[in-house]
């Protein structure tokens, strides 16, 4: 088994504003909310006192409510450095409340068709205050395989869904989201450098898919796709990935076709290129984020 690394923001945003006079309500109800979107706002992890500082809260109050909200997935600790970030119930959520999300359900039928008919692991991302999430994970029943978490992130520059969404991007903010200082090298086949990755990006928007051998997970390959809605909007990435010797034989010359065919069945559940729709277009369209350059995140380290 196979796990992607999981890789949080080091670069920080602004806490939420100070509250204004509210009316009466749960105060633990309140407290609970404003802690996750502290740790939102962090766009990373973040530990207690930290939050009870910027929440001007006691330690003992905070380490109350972020244990029930752990207990209850809404957010998750890091036991290696008993910080938290978001959880996978707070992503379902999110997602949940996406427009339009029919797609989702579209997306999950066509990654169960490519688990269940070609042994791939599948995965819907979205791109999010520059980050990646995965919103649906869809293992494929073999005993290799990538263990993903819902409500997850994912590296942007090695994985297949992550070159996708970046691809996505215009130029101007695709540049500041990379940044200029050499990105993490995840494996020995991780593109680090900031104008390589450029290059590799302009070669996924003039193909319509991203493909990644080896770059984030050893023995791993991947292909990535778009999702497109009605006015040809990019709004997620399909993905899958599996390892370089499938016992089905599959390779990414016979994956790439049943990725792009795949994306473009979810797309048109969007209404892209059906009933006035705009097609499905070349990438290059921007879905909202919060900038912090994936350089500054990695601290410009290997």
């Amino acid at each position: 088994m196979y796990r992607y690394p999981e890789h949080s923001a080091d670069g920080r945003s602004p806490a939420p504003a100070a509250r204004a006079k509210r009316p009466a309500g749960s105060q633990s109800l309140e407290r609970g909310l404003d802690i996750l979107e502290a740790i939102e706002a962090e766009s990373g992890e973040v530990g207690v006192r930290e939050l009870a500082r910027r929440l001007d809260l006691s330690p003992s109050i905070v380490q109350r409510l972020v244990s029930s909200l752990a207990l209850r997935g809404y957010i998750e600790k890091n036991q290696e450095t008993a910080r938290y970030r978001l959880g996978h119930r707070a992503m379902i959520l999110g997602a949940s409340g996406e427009r339009d999300n029919d797609w989702l359900a579209a997306a999950r039928r066509e990654l169960e068709r490519l688990a269940q008919e070609h042994q791939l692991d599948g995965f819907v991302a979205v791109l999010r205050a520059g980050r990646a999430i995965y919103l649906q994970v869809v293992q494929a029943d073999r005993p290799v395989g990538v263990r993903v978490a819902v409500g997850s992130e994912m590296p942007l520059h090695s994985t297949a869904a992550g070159k996708t969404l970046l691809a996505g991007l215009e130029d101007a903010p695709l540049r500041r989201l990379l940044g200029t200082r050499k990105l993490a090298a995840i494996t020995t086949h991780t593109i680090t450098d900031p104008a390589a990755l450029l290059a590799n990006i302009a070669k996924v928007r003039r193909q319509g898919y991203a493909t990644v051998v080896e770059e984030n997970i050893p023995g791993i390959l991947s292909v990535g796709a778009p999702i497109s809605d009605r006015a040809g909007r990019i709004v997620a990435a399909l993905s899958v990935a599996f390892p370089k010797y499938l016992d089905s034989g599959e390779s990414l010359q016979t994956v790439i076709p049943l990725m792009t065919a795949a994306a473009t069945r979810v797309s048109q559940s969007l209404g892209a290129g059906v009933a006035g729709g705009a097609a499905p277009r070349a990438l290059g369209t921007p879905p909202a984020l919060r900038l912090t350059s994936i350089g500054e995140r990695n601290g410009g380290k290997r």
